[in-house]
């Protein structure tokens, strides 16, 4: 039977196209993650291989972890991509776990690192600066926790969990980056808010032009980390209540 030429040219039904370019996007900002976090910690990544720097276990096991949620932010956007929402849907409980996992680890890190000194703390501060891994964690939390609640509305489901990953994981090799390349470290404050943002609202573009509108999770989640990112800076970091908490914290 001949197949007329103007059925087998008919374009795919919105609903076809519109998944088509989600599967393209949410891998597509899996990966660009996963690379961020790759360049951003490879001076880490290379005195770890070569033995050039030591690292204790809960360094490893950090790394690890966090290393492990941006492969599976990737398959888990590839399981959805290929239609298997049934197993994406079962691996959802993995990802709970490992996301609570992440939080016990990386509180337990910044606690220790404080106690010890961070080597992008340029102005010796352990106390301050501690409130860019732990507010990077509470982000973190809040967001997964609010995806995992919004399960079952995709749209949010996935947008959540886009913001948990490139807007409270990414700012940590970001800074590493800025901070081991001297030319960008000059002019670190302004340089580093251009990633920040293009990772924040790259989900509020791609809704405008996929779309035609933005959604909520987008374009409010992305100013509430923006905002958030930058009063832990300017505001909380210097002053005296934080860091009698922190200090407390710390013990």
């Amino acid at each position: 039977m001949t197949i007329p030429l103007d059925a087998r040219a008919a374009p795919p039904s919105p609903r076809v196209a519109a998944r088509r370019h989600d599967n393209r996007f949410y891998t597509g900002m899996g990966i660009v993650a996963f690379a961020v976090a790759m360049i951003g910690f490879s001076d880490s990544l290379t005195g770890a291989a070569t033995g050039s720097k030591t690292f204790t276990r809960l360094v490893h096991f950090h790394g690890a972890l966090f290393g492990s949620w941006l492969v599976f932010f990737i398959l888990q956007a590839r399981l959805v991509a290929t239609g298997r929402i049934a197993i994406h849907r079962r691996l959802g409980v993995l990802g709970a776990v490992l996301a609570l996992s992440m939080l016990v680890v990386g509180y337990r890190t910044a606690i220790v690192a404080a106690r010890h000194g961070y080597d992008l703390d340029r102005r010796n501060d352990p106390l301050g600066f501690m409130i860019f891994p732990l507010g990077d964690l509470l982000s973190f939390a809040i967001l997964v926790g609010a995806a995992l609640w919004f399960r079952k509305r995709p749209m949010a489901h996935k947008r959540l969990m886009l913001m948990a990953t490139v807007g409270a994981m990414l700012n940590a090799p970001l800074a590493h980056l800025i901070s081991n390349t001297p030319a960008l470290f000059a002019i670190t404050a302004p340089i580093i808010l251009v990633p920040m943002l293009l990772l924040l609202f790259a989900s509020a573009v791609y809704d405008k032009l996929t779309l035609g509108r933005i959604h909520p999770v987008s374009l409010w989640v992305a100013i509430a980390l923006f905002v958030w990112g930058n009063l832990r800076a300017a505001a909380i970091r210097p002053s005296a209540a934080w860091h009698s908490l922190a200090g407390w914290l710390v013990g």
